[in-house]
């Protein structure tokens, strides 16, 4: 059995630090860039005589992963609160032209919580890792990744950024689920659309009336519940505004767009309402 001697001179294991989320996007960018380092190393032609295409397949392939270089470069720009008219500045473009062409890549870092990199490797020991590998390039700058990160340069962040990474998290997770909410209503209403009289029926057939109005009273209810289920995501995304703030922008954005989905929805609902009387 182990005294408390023991115990106390047992060497305990280093204590792992979760990334920020703004953190972790830039050791991702980082660990990106290196394997495009060794990529970019492999691709020098050695041999002698090369299959026809070969040289040109090689060059392909770094230009695909120097795509997601920049994709991640993006994520990092929004991350460190970049506007989009700055990002587009800088890749030479309108501001409209760099949300299109990279909103996309930030909307899906934001949905899966702001995080790329696999739960092992949320530590500074990581980033500490390139720092080593970028010393033996540039001795004068020992420890160039981490000295930019925020868990460096401001400790105390740590609680409050795992306080917000928590908040986000549970946002993200009932978005989620109210996201499969909605594919199983909009896949009733496309079955209740494509079964259910089209027009108002024509005449007085007691069965043709209440066919009708069962039908509508079906779409009706599939609307309005539609129209909640948009509307309370809605809502989570303006909760996600101050949960995750570097990302202000997409939430709001996102929060608009099933705002008015659910504006949508609902005036269907009342139409169809209305129509019965």
């Amino acid at each position: 059995m182990t005294n408390a001697a023991d115990a106390s001179s047992t060497p305990t294991a280093p204590e792992l630090h979760r990334l920020s989320p703004r953190d972790e996007s830039r050791v991702a960018l980082a660990l990106t860039l290196r394997q495009l380092a060794d990529a970019v190393l492999d691709a020098v032609p050695v041999e002698p005589d090369p299959a026809p295409g070969d040289l040109l397949r090689t060059a392909l392939r770094l230009q695909r992963r120097m795509d997601d270089v920049i994709r991640e470069a993006v994520v990092a720009e929004r991350e460190r609160g970049t506007s989009w008219h700055e990002i587009g500045e800088a890749a030479g473009m309108t501001r409209q032209s760099a949300h299109e062409k990279w909103y996309g890549d930030v909307h899906a870092w934001a949905a899966i919580g702001r995080s790329a990199l696999p739960p092992h490797l949320k530590t500074l020991e990581v980033a500490a890792e390139a720092d080593a590998r970028y010393a033996r390039l540039r001795p004068d700058r020992p420890h160039a990744v981490t000295s930019g990160l925020d868990a460096v340069r401001f400790p105390g962040s740590h609680a409050y950024e795992a306080s917000l990474r928590s908040r986000g998290s549970a946002l993200h997770t009932r978005r989620t689920e109210l996201d499969a909410r909605a594919t199983r209503l909009n896949e009733e209403y496309s079955a209740l659309h494509a079964q259910g009289p089209a027009a108002s029926p024509v005449g007085g057939d007691p069965l043709v009336i209440d066919a009708y109005r069962g039908h509508a009273d079906a779409v009706r209810a599939n609307r309005l519940a539609i129209a909640a289920v948009h509307a309370e995501i809605a809502t989570i995304y303006d909760q996600l505004v101050t949960a995750e703030p570097s990302l202000a922008e997409e939430h709001r954005t996102m929060s608009d767009w099933h705002r008015n989905a659910s504006d949508q929805a609902r005036s269907y609902a009342d139409l169809l309402n209305g129509s019965q009387n």
